[in-house]
Parts: structure tokens; sequence; C-alpha cells
């Protein structure tokens, strides 16, 4: 993106270039007075768009008003964005398609969440050895934890910011194994059968709080990321 500052010694110059970058198209063209002073009265005429949409139409300006100063400035592109996005063009979410070439990482992603869980049920049980049989919270935490992460990192960051690599490693691997369904419902039935209040409980909370942190998470990134 390219940004060109046009002094002009007249309000008639300034209408006769806004009038040229209307009729090509330019994303942005703002004008606006100068200081007044003794010696010099001008108005200036700021335009934004492409470098190329612009360097076109600085040239037909330089024909058009010779006597015009001319200054461009340009900015890097920080964030991938939309072709056409000075134009009203909305970025799209980028597909999530995991290949088989990020194979690897989902086996190292996996292993990373799979012992980040055994390590959470196994403090949990060192807390609380002896409600832990029957109601297993170490799991339920981590089901909850998982489901916040991977609605944040499965929405605007990943989305937009981060590669298929990162995003196979963490939704995939460490977010996937960390949360597990196969354990949730082998608590539930365990604690069912101890006590139906207790399993109900469990089984109810682990999906009403999974839920809840998922769409916390899912807040919080389209909010304030």
């Amino acid at each position: 993106m390219a940004q060109a500052t046009v002094r002009l010694s007249s309000e008639l110059d300034c209408e006769r270039a806004v009038r040229l970058a209307h009729r090509r198209g330019v994303a942005s063209a703002t004008a606006y007075r100068g200081p007044e002073t003794k010696a010099a009265h001008h108005v200036f005429l700021m335009l934004i768009d492409e470098e190329e949409v612009l360097a076109k139409v600085l040239q037909e300006l330089r024909g058009l008003l010779p006597g015009a100063s001319i200054s461009v400035s340009r900015e890097a592109v920080v964030h991938e964005a939309p072709e056409g996005f000075l134009r009203g063009a909305a970025l799209r979410s980028r597909p999530f398609r995991a290949g088989l070439e990020n194979l690897g990482w989902v086996f190292a992603g996996g292993a990373l969440g799979a012992g980040t869980r055994l390590a959470a049920e196994e403090t949990a049980r060192q807390i609380t050895p002896e409600a832990y049989g029957v109601f297993p919270w170490g799991t339920l935490a981590a089901n909850v934890v998982g489901s916040f992460f991977i609605a944040i990192f499965g929405t605007l960051i990943f989305e937009r910011f981060v590669g298929e690599r990162a995003r196979t490693f963490w939704v995939l691997g460490f977010l996937g194994s960390l949360t597990t369904f196969s354990s949730y419902a082998l608590h539930t039935m365990r604690g069912w059968e101890a006590s139906p209040l207790l399993g109900g409980l469990y089984g109810g909370g682990s999906i009403l709080f999974g839920l809840l942190a998922a769409f916390g998470g899912f807040w919080i990134s389209r909010r304030f990321l």
C-alpha cells in the first residue's frame, strides 16, 4: 500500500486533482487546508491506494498540475490482506486441511497433549485421592481448558496468521490429545455406577462447561484479537 501527499497552491487545483483521482478509482482521496501564512497558502490532498494504481495516477497528476509537490510513502504488509482490501474485499478464513505431509507434527503434538493430560489427571488424583475415583475432575478440567483454547486457536489466530503446520500441531495434535471423549465416557460410566448423581454431574458438567469454554474462547478471539 502507498500514500501520496500532494501540495497544491489553490482550491481549484485541488478540485482538479480530486476529480482525476475519482475518475481513476483511487481508494481514498482526502483534501485538507494547510496552515495559512503571509508567504503562502496551500491545500493538501492525501491519496491512498495500491502502489501500482497510485503510480499511474501520480504520473497523470504531474502532467495535469506540473507545479504540484508530491510526497510518497510506502507501507509494508505485516499481516496477510485479501486482494482488493482497500475497495471493500473481506478476508476469508482459510479452510483447515490437514495433509499427510504434516503427520509427524500430529504425532509430536499428540504426545505432548497426552502427556499434559496425564499430568493433569495425576495432579488431581493426588489432591483428592478419595473423591477422584467417582468424580475425576482432572479429566474434566483438561477437557474444559482444551475446549477453550481450541476455540481460540481454531478461529481468528489460526485462520489468518498461522500456517497449516502449526495448526496441525496444536489443534489436531496437542489439543486433540489433551481433550478426550473416550475417557470422558468411561469416567461418566464409572461415576454413574458409584452414584447416578455424581455420574450425571460429571457427564453433564463436562458438556456444559466445555461448550461455555469454547464459546468464551471464540468470543475472546473475535472481540480482542
